[in-house]
C-alpha cells in the first residue's frame, strides 16, 4: 500500500491562462506513514493531491508515472465538496457505512471529532469546522488503503485539530499511507506526528526530510517554513 509520483510534470491550459504548474515532482507515500506536504499558496500542493487521486482537470496535460498501490481515499480542502448537498450528513455517513462495513459512524465521527447533534443537519448547515470533520469521517469509513488529505484541520481549533492529527496518526499506525497537505507546522513540530515532511515551491519539490532536519536545512527558504514554530 503506497502512493508515488515519478517524474510529473502538469502543465496546464484553460484558455485564459496556461502553465506548468508541476515540474518533475517525485514523490513517495509509504504504507504505515504520514508524509506532510507543506508549502505557500499556489506552489502546487492541491495539484499533487488531484493527481494522486485522479482529480487532474480536464485542462490538464501529465507527464511522467502516478503510481497508486491499493485503494485511495481524499479528504478535500473544502469538506463541503465531500458531500451531495440534499441529504443529511448522517444518511451519506450511514450509506457509506453500509456499503463498506469497515467503520461504524459512531467510530468515524468519534475519530473525526464530528459533534452526534450536527449529523442531522444538511451539509450546508453545519459550520466549516463541523463539515471539515465530517469529511474525515466520510474518508475514515471508506477505509482507503492511501488516504490523501488536503488541508483537513485548517478549519479547526488547535484542540480539536490535535484530535484529529491524533486519529490520523493512528490510521497511519495501522498500514495505511497517509499524504497530508498542511500549514500547522508547529503542531507537526511538537507532536512528531508526520514521519517525513515534503517542501514544494513554485511546483518543484524542494526539500524533503523530518522536521528536524528541515529546521536546520542549509537552504534558507527550507528553514523559512520552520522559523518560530519550534515546540517550547
Amino acid at each position: 500500500m503506497s502512493a508515488e509520483l515519478r517524474s510529473l510534470t502538469v502543465y496546464v491550459d484553460t484558455g485564459r491562462w496556461a502553465d506548468t504548474v508541476l515540474t518533475e515532482v517525485d514523490l513517495y507515500v509509504p504504507a504505515g506513514q504520514i508524509t506532510a506536504l507543506i508549502g505557500g499558496p499556489g506552489e502546487g500542493k492541491t495539484m499533487i493531491a488531484y493527481a494522486l487521486t485522479g482529480r487532474l482537470p480536464d485542462s490538464a496535460q501529465a507527464t511522467g508515472d502516478i503510481l497508486i498501490d491499493g485503494t485511495v481515499g481524499y479528504i478535500p480542502q473544502e469538506g463541503i465538496d465531500a458531500f451531495a448537498p440534499d441529504d443529511t450528513v448522517f444518511a451519506q455517513l450511514d450509506d457509506l457505512e453500509q456499503r463498506h462495513r469497515s467503520w461504524t459512524v459512531t467510530q468515524a465521527c468519534a475519530a473525526a471529532h464530528y459533534p452526534p447533534d450536527a449529523r442531522k443537519l444538511l451539509p450546508r448547515n453545519n459550520s466549516a469546522g463541523q463539515i471539515q470533520r465530517a469529511a474525515v469521517a466520510a474518508a475514515l469509513l471508506r477505509s482507503p488503503d492511501v488516504l490523501i488529505a488536503d488541508g483537513p484541520t485548517s478549519s479547526l481549533d488547535q484542540g480539536t485539530a490535535l484530535g484529529v492529527w491524533t486519529s490520523l496518526r493512528e490510521y497511519a499506525d495501522s498500514g495505511a499511507a497517509l499524504l497530508v497537505i498542511t500549514h500547522d507546522i508547529p503542531l507537526l513540530m511538537a507532536t512528531g506526528y508526520a514521519d517525513n515532511v515534503v517542501v514544494i515551491e513554485k511546483g518543484r519539490i524542494l526539500a524533503a526530510g523530518t522536521t528536524s532536519e528541515l529546521s536546520t536545512a542549509h537552504d534558507p527558504r527550507v528553514r523559512t517554513y520552520f522559523r518560530n514554530s519550534r515546540p517550547d
